[in-house]
Formats: C-alpha cells, structure tokens, sequence
C-alpha cells in the first residue's frame, strides 16, 4: 500500500505537468488555463449539488429509521473527488470527475468495502 501511495505522490505530478504541458503546446496556454479553471469552477458545482443530495438521502434515512451507509459512503467519496476536481490539471479532473458518476463511486465503495472487510479477517484471525 505505502508502494502504491508513493508512486502516486511521484509519478501522478510528473504524469500531470507532462499532460498539461503537451495540452499547452498543442492549444496554446490560454486555452490550457480558461479549461482548468472551467473545470474546478464545474466541478465545484457538481460536488455541491451532488453533496446536497448525499445530504438529504442520508436524512430521509435518518427519518425513516434506517442507517445511512450509501449516503455516507457517497458523502466520503466526493470528499475524495472535490480535491482531484479543484486541483489543476486534466488526469486529476478525470479522476475527480469519475467520481462524480453514481455508478462508479458506488463500484469503488464495493471494492474498498471488500478490502476493509479482507484486512479485519485477517487482523481477526491473526489475533486469534
């Protein structure tokens, strides 16, 4: 895991201004600028509608007597994707972007939900 962080702290800033920079030499740097502030200003308002309806789905959850897990869920993922949208740069505005599709972040959540499940099994039966 401290692997995979590592190469992404290292390799996704080099991966990025290479991206940027081509985009710059291909479109001009005007362009460049005008859609990486497009883009965290689009993103901006689709993670506060987005968190708006997490919002209000994890209240009616509330109301109703049920526990709010998706809405959570959905709440902490695009508190990963507000970020990725904000910070310049088109691989970061992919990935934050993806995670503005309910489908996906509902994917993730399975996926991360199956590694924390695996880590407290084996934590489990390590202690046993």
């Amino acid at each position: 895991m401290l692997f995979i962080l590592l190469a992404l702290f290292i390799i996704g800033p080099i991966a990025e201004i290479s991206v940027l920079l081509a985009a710059g030499n291909a479109f001009g740097v005007l362009p460049v600028l005008l859609a990486c502030v497009f883009t965290a200003f689009l993103g901006g308002f689709l993670i506060k509608m987005q968190g708006l309806a997490a919002l209000n789905a994890a209240h009616n959850d509330l109301q109703t007597g049920r526990l709010p897990v998706d809405s959570v869920v959905d709440g902490a993922l695009l508190i990963v994707a507000a970020p990725l949208l904000m910070t310049p740069g088109f691989l970061t505005d992919a990935a934050g972007f993806l995670l503005l599709v309910p489908p996906i972040r509902r994917s993730l959540a399975r996926i991360a939900l199956r590694m924390i499940r695996a880590r407290v099994v084996r934590h489990d039966d390590l202690m046993r």
